[in-house]
């Protein structure tokens, strides 16, 4: 079953989609991989990595099977892989590299013949020649790396092969995913660290399968989403297991390359003329979350763009449309699921422009939260538990079918503490100040994990963790407040989040449920300083 599973995968999976699986199963046989990505600038290398010899080995990754036709129409590319030297930082002078043409499915025995006598010509060259990895090889290498990690029992089955066979069109089932990697990757007590190490490598494979059909269709922030999840179970489990970071970090890495791509193609996509229709063309919330996701991706890739001192050439149009977004009433706080989308537009726009626009975009969040959590007979802002299409399910139901809301039980949110800290660290006194009132009548609610690390968990469960809730006092102290949230709270959380700025970013998108307010304040603290 499980070869068929994977030999079903790859004959679906593009070449993008199976690009972190292939990675991951070089680092199996204890290379050392440099970089994945595909690109017109690659030189036809999709894959650098060096073998435990120092030898560099660079691989071109094609979907599908491979005719004479196909060959020689991307021969180009395959002459640029062979002959053109391989350019990397880690990889001194021009040394000669073996060449290898992967590809998911069988090559024609043409293909074969030609492939040969192109060897020939490159030997006489002094170039290495042409190596071949087919689909019957691909399936071996996938299927044999986590064959001690399938799902053994039928829950985890049943998620595997819901979440394979979804459409592709709607949200990713988190919850089921994020259990899906925490069986796979969760060691026991007693459970050797190889195999933990193992484990780790088998998550990447199992998040390639569950995410497929979002590759099919292009659906980039379920990957982004994705990705996220398995990156941050890889780094908990790896804490847990107290595994040395050379057994982990390589694959936790190869997680979140794939999530920053996604990241990339979503904003560079949201930025195309008309991508988002015409402006104020929306006519319900549905179209709203959606500007409201898309303007948090192109936040994402403006500040992580300025995090690695890139220049991104896409950063002016960037800048109008966020605060064409904006102005324009296009976005929407749909639940406090939302909260993050609207943080990371602040921040891009923070770094993109010289006056206080980027600040308005809080104030106008913490307005909304304030004012809709607070009235006692109003539906509240759905927690940061449920995403778009489940709160404006919610709202829709609410709307059409006169459904009560639960909502209108508790005055609580998730959000408000760090948006107030946010805010305060701004300075903005008198706008608390008219605020106050409201934000007083509502609980905060704190997310305590057990420790730091639990913060990386999709879900606690009964676990571990606690939420403690409490109410700002009326009156408060602005010198208190303000100390407050300027004080250091960072040893409350994870390392990885405090050393990998891009993880960050990425799971302050994808956990809105995680968003505490000693990581809003170091986020914004580390944005501040790009």
């Amino acid at each position: 079953m499980n070869e068929r599973l994977v030999e079903d995968w790859l004959a679906k999976a593009n070449e993008r989609s199976y690009q972190t699986p292939f990675a991951q199963s070089l680092l199996a046989e204890g290379m050392q991989v440099l970089r994945v990505g595909h690109g017109s600038h690659e030189h036809g290398k999709d894959i650098i990595a060096l073998d435990r010899d120092g030898k560099v080995h660079a691989y071109q990754l094609k979907d599908g099977d491979m005719d004479l036709k196909q060959f020689e129409a991307g021969f180009a590319q395959v002459t640029a892989l062979v002959e053109t030297p391989v350019e990397h930082p880690s990889i001194q002078g021009q040394p000669r590299h073996q060449p290898c043409l992967v590809f998911s499915g069988k090559a024609s025995m043409p293909v074969e013949d030609r492939i040969r006598l192109h060897n020939n010509s490159w030997k006489r060259r002094s170039y290495n020649p042409l190596r071949t990895i087919n689909g019957t090889q691909l399936v071996h290498r996938f299927a044999s790396m986590a064959a001690s990690f399938w799902p053994q029992v039928p829950e985890d089955s049943r998620r595997l092969f819901n979440l394979y066979l979804a459409d592709g069109k709607g949200p990713l089932a988190a919850a089921d995913f994020a259990q899906l990697i925490v069986n796979t990757t969760k060691p026991a007590p007693t459970t050797p660290k190889t195999e933990t190490t193992r484990r780790l490598s088998a998550a990447n494979l199992f998040a390639s399968y569950a995410l497929s059909p979002f590759y099919q269709l292009g659906n980039h922030w379920e990957l982004v989403q994705g990705w996220t999840i398995n990156a941050a179970q890889i780094a908990w489990a790896a804490h847990y297991a107290k595994l040395p970071r050379k057994a982990w970090y390589p694959t936790f890495r190869l997680a979140i390359d794939e999530a920053l791509e996604s990241l990339s193609r979503l904003a560079d996509e949201a930025l195309l003329p008309e991508a988002l229709g015409p402006a104020g063309f929306e006519v319900d919330e549905l179209t709203r979350s959606r500007c409201t996701i898309c303007a948090g991706a192109i936040g994402a890739k403006v500040i992580l763009a300025r995090h690695r001192r890139a220049s991104w050439h896409q950063e002016d149009r960037a800048k109008r449309t966020l605060a064409d977004l904006f102005s324009k009433g296009r976005l929407v706080v749909w639940g406090e699921s939302a909260i993050p989308f609207f943080l990371t537009t602040a921040w891009a726009l923070d770094t993109l422009r010289g006056d206080q626009f980027s600040d308005g975009v809080l104030i106008n969040v913490l307005s909304v939260v304030a004012d809709q959590n607070s009235r006692i007979s109003a539906p509240k802002l759905p927690p940061p538990y449920d995403n778009a299409d489940e709160a404006n399910a919610k709202f829709l139901r609410r709307l059409l079918e006169n459904e009560k809301a639960t909502e209108t039980q508790a005055t609580a949110s998730y959000s408000l503490e760090p948006l107030v800290a946010i805010v305060t660290r701004r300075l903005w006194r008198n706008t608390l100040a008219a605020l106050w009132s409201r934000i007083t009548k509502i609980d905060t609610v704190r997310l305590v994990p057990d420790v730091p690390d639990d913060l990386l968990l999709w879900r606690w469960g009964y676990e571990r963790g606690s939420n403690e809730t409490r109410l700002f006092p009326a009156p408060q102290s602005w010198r208190k407040l303000l100390l407050e949230s300027r004080r250091d709270d960072s040893e409350s959380l994870p390392k990885v989040l405090k050393d990998e700025f891009d993880f960050a970013v990425l799971f302050t998108l994808c956990f809105p449920h995680r968003l505490t307010t000693p990581f809003a304040k170091h986020i914004d603290k580390r944005i501040q300083g790009l």
